[in-house]
């Protein structure tokens, strides 16, 4: 559809200040016609936010290359009002004749009266005016925070990803048009204004403000381009070798004291990375800047030396914050310093290799921290990547890693657990499969190889990956890497394998199939290329190598394997479950159950998992599934209990409409938990691990039901907040310890928490007062809970984690949440909320939805609020009522046997 506006200017004119009204055309996709590229551009946004002011004004001028012969030039533009249109050659005016929108594409056309020859350069010269003031927490945006006087300051920050640079400024705005940006900024006096590249000089203007021009940027694409205007504190370290970058962290001034340690991590690990990957970082500075959570709907983002992230994911306070905060802190560090390279100084064609992007930063935040910071351990916590990759991935409807789209509303939905956990899944097996030392030459000379371009494509990674495992030899000779890699990246999905052993003898039989977590009526074809590894009780050569590569299409593979005690894929490697014969089962569940230690806890976590979604897939009977579970007795590892954790609250959330059932597995699991309480106590202790830490949380949420000393801990909490009238948590320990006596509350304690929430500056102390106040089940005690979300103490983020936590945490619970839904016509309107976020509750709320009559009103919801994602809602709400009918009574009888 187009919008339309009267004529204002005649075609003779060499300016435009309004769109003429022209024939209604057609363009056949939501790509650019690239009928003309950008190769650079000047940028002025003159804001007025220190004032409490809104709007913004601003120009760009565009120089433009044309590329055939044309009479129009198509970008890209939404929300900006457009001021004046001009455009130029050798400084010289250029007639236009118009210009127009594309609402549906959110196309710019300019029209021009001359024709626009292939070859020539052009300035396309935009004014244009903008507001901070919008709610869906993309473009240029309000933020805000309230200062220890109680006055609200606010400021302008941006997240352009995937296609919000359209919605501040007008441009090109596709991943693979990269080029360069000179970038001026004017603010009040007392803010400053940051951008990619650092400042290069500071004007003072006449009217009380001033004008920060920044160096120019190097060639990136536009969703990386970023502002902040602010009156942030910062806290700074220049580190000087093997070349000068300045490291800086800048917060609300009320957070100063918490800004160390990501300094810290910072530094450490960009120089790590530097290192492993043989190449420099671009530029001579790098900043993190944290937003307020409710301010801020990603959990960070990679622009180009100027990083944003939520506050409670960089912000450490060492007086209250332990071990597992600095591990998050490092992790998220990491993801973001690794886009600098992938997905800043590489970029992706085109959406469709996002996973070029979101893999590597997701598998190298794990793997690179290795080296910047051993004591977090944080390879070994890759099995939670790995867990959800692969329970996403036997969904019969998942796309593959590679896949294209072209929409706004089809790209934001490629930022899943296919980009991120599948894709570094997929990464992580062949770092193994050629040996890190190979792989890591590959990557650097994918990176060598491609920068200067600066746009990269699969082929590009499998190429130089060909090179390395060539000079190498580690490939068959047979094979290519683009043969071998393609049959991960190009299909969804991902295999089982089955092994047999043949008689006694040494011999195994192996076989594939793609593996759906509900049984499909039509067999799938897919075959994979695979590595296998093993390890026996006389043999680990191949513990994380590779004995031999099974191939797709062949029905069995045999192998002779010596010695007993025989484990496939051990430390889990590879990205494929693997199921066993009876017997092999029996013995790995012996060992599992005598000497839990002679198997790497990356093998117990994925035996864990593997064991219970074959069983639910009807590959594996249930009383072998609990009998892997069951060695959790004596377990007090955080990387099993993770999986173990994962896999319980599925079958929690799968059970609980029956009430008998629920209460059967909460007995069962807390008895498997108790050796967690009593390994590591009822609280932190200071100095601890992040294991030990995070270890104690599943004994604190599984077995504090059951446990006097929680009840006797959590009451004492309770009764020192009614004498105190205020409540501070500072722990997910604290929080978790009292939830269960939270639920038995009355309705002043909730108001005491509520009055409490509203002077706790600290979002990550918010955060726990919310998971806490969310504990309530009886029905009055919720709805008072949701009846404050309309205060404004309540933000959009913490309305819809109040939401989630409440539907999550009972079956009334979930009643009184689609009660409150279907008494809207307009939800996201009402609640003030981001739609995108909300359509991710949504799809959560159809994971709880395990009978007809809750499916059905999920579905009246999707299909009323959020069509675009009827589709998944409707798979998954169909996968859990086969679950029901296939399973639960068979869980119940297997769970009956360990009450």
């Amino acid at each position: 559809m187009w919008k339309i506006f009267a004529l204002l200017a005649l075609s003779v004119n060499i300016c435009v200040s309004s769109p003429v009204v022209r024939t209604q055309r057609e363009f056949s996709t939501y790509r650019l016609p690239n009928t003309t590229v950008p190769t650079h551009y000047n940028l002025y946004l003159d804001t007025d936010v220190h004032l409490g002011v809104f709007e913004y004004t601003g120009n760009v001028k565009i120089s433009i290359r044309v590329l055939e012969d044309i009479k129009q030039i198509v970008l890209h533009s939404v929300r900006n009002e457009i001021q004046r249109i001009q455009l130029f050659t050798n400084q010289l005016p250029v007639p236009v004749q118009g210009f127009e929108f594309d609402v549906d594409k959110e196309f710019l056309i300019v029209n021009t009266n001359v024709w626009l020859h292939a070859g020539e350069s052009y300035v396309l010269d935009i004014d244009f005016t903008n507001s901070l003031e919008r709610n869906d927490q993309a473009g240029f945006y309000l933020s805000s925070y309230v200062n220890d006087a109680g006055e609200t300051k606010f400021l302008g920050v941006t997240q352009f990803e995937s296609c919000d640079a359209r919605s501040s400024f007008p441009c090109y705005d596709e991943p693979g048009l990269k080029t360069t940006y000179d970038v001026k900024i004017a603010c009040g006096l007392e803010y400053t204004a940051k951008s990619n590249a650092p400042a290069s000089g500071i004007q003072i203007l006449s009217n009380g403000k001033k004008l920060t021009t920044f160096q120019r940027s190097p060639r990136m694409q536009t969703y990386l381009v970023a502002f902040l205007v602010s009156d942030f504190a910062n806290e700074r370290e220049v580190s000087k070798e093997p070349h000068q970058v300045a490291v800086s962290t800048l917060a609300r001034p009320t957070a100063r004291h918490a800004l160390t340690y990501s300094v810290d991590a910072s530094v450490k690990f960009l120089r790590e990375m530097e290192k492993y990957f043989d190449q420099s970082y671009a530029m001579t500075k790098i900043d993190n800047v944290a937003v307020a959570n409710n301010d801020f709907a990603a959990g960070a983002m990679e622009n180009w030396g100027l990083v944003t992230y939520r506050e409670s994911t960089i912000l450490f306070d060492p007086e209250i914050h332990g071990e597992s905060v600095q591990l998050s802190v490092v992790g998220i560090v990491g993801h973001e310093y690794t886009h600098q390279f992938f997905g800043n100084l590489l970029a992706p064609k085109w959406w469709s290799y996002l996973w070029l992007n979101e893999g590597f930063a997701r598998f190298y935040q794990y793997y690179v921290s290795e080296f910047s910071h051993p004591e977090l351990n944080m390879r070994e916590r890759f099995a939670g990547v790995r867990t959800t990759a692969l329970n996403t991935d036997a969904s019969a409807t998942v796309r593959p890693m590679t896949h294209y789209v072209e929409t706004t509303a089809e790209i934001s939905r490629l930022f899943d657990n296919i980009a991120y956990a599948k894709s570094a899944s997929v990464l992580r097996m062949f770092n193994y499969a050629l040996t890190e030392k190979t792989f890591q030459k590959g990557i650097r000379y994918y990176v060598q190889q491609n920068k200067d371009n600066g746009v990269v494509e699969e082929q590009d990674l499998f190429n130089s990956l060909q090179q390395a495992a060539a000079e190498d030899v580690r490939l068959p000779l047979s094979l290519t890497m683009n043969e071998v890699f393609s049959s991960w990246s190009n299909q969804p999905g991902a295999p089982a394998v089955t092994v047999t052993r043949v008689g006694t003898t040494n011999e195994y039989l192996f076989s594939q199939e793609r593996f759906f977590n509900t049984p499909q009526d039509n067999p799938s074809t897919q075959s994979w290329w695979i590595p296998i590894s093993f390890t026996s009780s006389s043999n680990a050569e191949y513990e994380t190598r590779v004995a031999f590569w099974m191939p797709p299409g062949v029905s069995e593979v045999s192998y002779r394997i010596d010695g007993d005690q025989v484990l496939i894929n051990p430390q889990a490697t590879g990205y494929y479950r693997v199921n066993y014969d009876p017997e092999m089962w029996a013995s790995i569940i012996r060992d599992l159950h005598e000497n839990p230690n002679t198997i790497h806890k990356l093998s117990r976590s994925q035996l864990i998992d593997d064991s219970m979604q074959l069983a639910h897939a009807g590959k594996l009977d249930y009383d072998t599934a609990f009998k892997v579970m069951d060695y959790l007795r004596e377990e007090v590892e955080y990387v099993p209990w993770e999986t173990a954790a994962y896999n319980l609250d599925y079958l929690h959330r799968m059970l609980r409409s029956d009430k008998k059932a629920s209460e059967s597995l909460e007995n069962y699991v807390a008895d498997l938990a108790k050796k967690l309480l009593s390994t590591y106590g009822l609280e932190p202790v200071k100095g601890e691990s992040a294991n030990a830490e995070e270890a104690r949380l599943f004994g604190l949420k599984w077995a504090c039901k059951k446990d006097e000393r929680c009840r006797a801990k959590a009451n004492e909490k309770i009764n020192r907040m009614r004498k105190r009238s205020t409540l501070e948590i500072n722990s997910k320990s604290e929080q978790l310890l009292m939830c269960h006596q939270l639920r038995y509350i009355n309705q002043l304690d909730i108001v005491t928490m509520v009055d409490s929430l509203r002077m706790t500056r600290d979002d990550r102390s918010r955060g726990y007062l919310i998971d806490a106040l969310s504990c309530v089940e009886d029905k009055s005690s919720i709805n008072y809970v949701l009846n404050s979300l309309k205060l404004k103490d309540f933000k959009a983020n913490e309305k819809l984690q109040v939401i989630q936590n409440i539907f999550q945490n009972s079956v009334d619970g979930f009643d009184i949440i689609m009660e409150l839904l279907n008494s809207s016509t307009n939800v996201v309107e009402d609640l003030n909320i981001n739609r995108r976020a909300f359509h991710d509750i949504l799809e959560n709320l159809a994971k709880f939805a395990t009978d007809t009559e809750s499916a059905a009103q999920v579905m009246a919801i999707v299909e009323r609020e959020a069509p675009v994602i009827s589709a998944d809602v409707r798979t998954k709400l169909s996968e859990n009522r086969s679950w029901i009918e296939r399973n639960s009574a068979a869980v119940i009888e297997a769970l009956n046997k360990y009450l």
